[in-house]
């Protein structure tokens, strides 16, 4: 049907396109908006509507019919309403009729029509090329002190306490020492009988009381002491490498999942293999390209793809979003 394909071209460069006997579709403009929720601003677009009263003959769709079939008024005029009486069949038996980058129109059960216009919006030479990006607001305040309380709660104080071995060898021969004298003053003056050395003290209390590394010796490490080696290869941690930067050719924008799908399978009719979709933030649906590592390296694959096919005259280069 060549009606819809008349009413995108002409809604160009007008904003209101009449289609005797059937309605008017009316375009407005958006403007750019920012979405709290996801923290990101969409760009201005046309959007699209439908108004079933406006049914009179302005003229501006049958002289693009007489201009583009080299026919007169009155011969566009029948055109148009063939064309208008199969989409009213059309709409009649399925319920409703998608027109290509427009929107869709139902038959609701009063049997009045419905319209539900594209997403995307139409397409506007003025907006063509603006994109939404992502500004997520600053926390205030009271925020950033909740998101420091629970940063400091979510990590536990683990601290590790080291003692050197002499260390806990010369205090326990101080604590020893001191028990000694404590227990068996030695007595004053030259006729003392006794001393701490010839003394029948029983020396088997000592090694009970002291650790086995001090008594005997052996040059023996605590085993519950983690050594300072390993405490510093834990805390080692793997550096991440970042992801290699990623560009793509982008041949599309903001188009409906169907018309992409027509899109790649012309190109692959036409040999261009590397052609899919990705979806970017906002609901932007795009038709790219290949996958080149640099900047450069796109645009160098981009030249002789454009002398092949028209299909890459608009394209441009994009850096693709890190995962």
């Amino acid at each position: 049907m060549n009606l819809e394909r008349h009413i995108e071209i002409l809604l160009l460069d007008n904003d209101c396109v009449i289609v005797p006997e059937f309605g008017g579709f009316v375009a407005h403009r958006l403007s750019a908006r920012y979405e709290e929720a996801e923290g990101l601003f969409l760009p201005p677009l046309r959007t699209l509507g439908f108004n079933p009263q406006l049914r009179l003959n302005d003229s501006l769709l049958a002289q693009s019919y007489a201009d583009t079939y080299d026919i007169s008024l009155p011969e566009a005029l029948r055109r148009i309403a063939a064309e208008v009486e199969e989409l009213k069949g059309t709409i009649a038996r399925n319920g409703e009729y998608e027109f290509n980058n427009l929107g869709k129109i139902r038959l609701n059960a009063e049997g009045r029509y419905e319209f539900t216009p594209c997403e995307a919006g139409i397409l506007t030479p003025d907006l063509y090329g603006l994109d939404s990006f992502e500004m997520p607001t600053l926390p205030s305040g009271a925020q950033i002190r909740q998101l420091n309380v629970a940063d400091r709660d979510s990590h536990t104080d683990e601290r590790t306490i080291t003692i050197k071995l002499s260390t806990l060898r010369n205090v326990a021969a101080a604590c020893i020492a001191a028990l000694v004298i404590w227990l068996f003053p030695s007595q004053q003056g030259a006729d003392s009988k006794y001393s701490v050395a010839n003394s029948n003290f029983n020396t088997e209390l000592l090694k009970r009381i002291m650790p086995r590394e001090v008594t005997t010796g052996a040059p023996k490490q605590l085993a519950q002491q983690p050594s300072e080696a390993s405490t510093a290869k834990e805390n080692v941690q793997t550096p991440k490498v970042p992801a290699a930067p990623a560009y793509v050719i982008v041949l599309a924008c903001q188009v409906s999942q169907k018309n992409a799908d027509n899109f790649i399978l012309e190109l692959q009719k036409k040999g261009f293999s590397e052609g899919r979709t990705i979806m970017m933030k906002g609901k932007d649906l795009r038709v790219v390209y290949g996958q080149y590592a640099s900047e450069n390296e796109a645009y160098n694959a981009l030249r002789p793809l454009r002398r092949k096919s028209a299909d890459f005259a608009e394209g441009w280069i994009m850096k693709l979003p890190n995962p």
